[in-house]
């Protein structure tokens, strides 16, 4: 049984790291640099209000997640809050369904802590924008990135 959740940093770093590797390895554009989630820094964020983990679980087992910061806009500091997603994965196994419907836990999810709007994104080589549009949103910026 497929289930999602809101659960700690601590919770999900504790099994996340074959995860996110797997993560890494097969959407990072930069594979010279060294993974690693600054965990404290989440734990942080996480006390301060601003951090959330959604977990997705099949059976018990940890299949995937979405890591949010959900907090006023730096550009919209009198509005309500935003859900800004950093990143999101599923196992590839179980992505059939199953990304659609960790982005509909995390709206629910988004809306109960306040937050008015979502951003997310996706890579260019794993290209999800029929997905998102299929789910309501809509495309807003392209991002560029250089290594200097």
């Amino acid at each position: 049984m497929l289930s999602f959740q809101i659960e700690s940093v601590e919770q999900w770093a504790s099994e996340a790291a074959p995860l996110y590797e797997k993560h890494w390895r097969e959407l990072g554009l930069d594979l010279d640099l060294e993974i690693a989630p600054d965990i404290e820094k989440m734990k942080v964020m996480e006390s301060l209000g601003i951090f959330t983990v959604i977990t997705a679980r099949q059976e018990g087992k940890l299949i995937g997640y979405l890591l949010a910061v959900v907090s006023t806009h730096l550009h919209y500091r009198t509005s309500p809050r935003m859900f800004i997603i950093d990143a999101y994965y599923i196992l590839p196994e179980f992505r059939k369904g199953a990304g659609a419907k960790l982005l509909k836990f995390a709206e629910h999810t988004a809306k109960q802590l306040g937050a008015i709007k979502m951003y997310l994104s996706c890579k260019v080589h794993e290209d999800h924008s029929d997905l998102f549009r299929a789910l309501g949103y809509r495309l807003s910026d392209y991002a560029f990135i250089k290594r200097i």
